[in-house]
């Protein structure tokens, strides 16, 4: 059996993929470390996959900014009702939820 092929400088490979089961594979997007992206086939559809990033060939900047960015965000803590001050007057609004008067 002969497989027929286009050879060319822009394919990748001259194989077929021998695969009994699992037949239907999905074209995705998988980004480098580098930032640089490819295509393949992939069992499930999925829009993109990121190899993760390898901190040991990073300099010491690279490193602290990437490990700063995993941890956790601090919470901001709510003040107290009590110690809230404000110099609302409602009263200054009342023509806007009050009836007008007849004439």
């Amino acid at each position: 059996m002969k497989i027929p092929c286009c050879l060319s400088s822009s394919r990748v490979c001259v194989n077929r993929v021998n695969r009994n089961i699992y037949g239907r594979m999905y074209p995705v997007s998988l980004a480098l470390p580098n930032g640089a992206t490819i295509r393949i086939r992939y069992k499930e559809p999925r829009r993109l996959l990121q190899l993760p990033f390898n901190l040991e060939e990073c300099d010491e900047e690279e490193r602290m900014r990437r490990l700063l960015r995993r941890k956790p965000k601090a919470r901001l803590e709510l003040q107290d009702e009590l110690s809230f001050e404000d110099s609302f007057d409602e009263t200054a609004y009342d023509f806007l939820w009050s009836k007008p008067k007849p004439k």
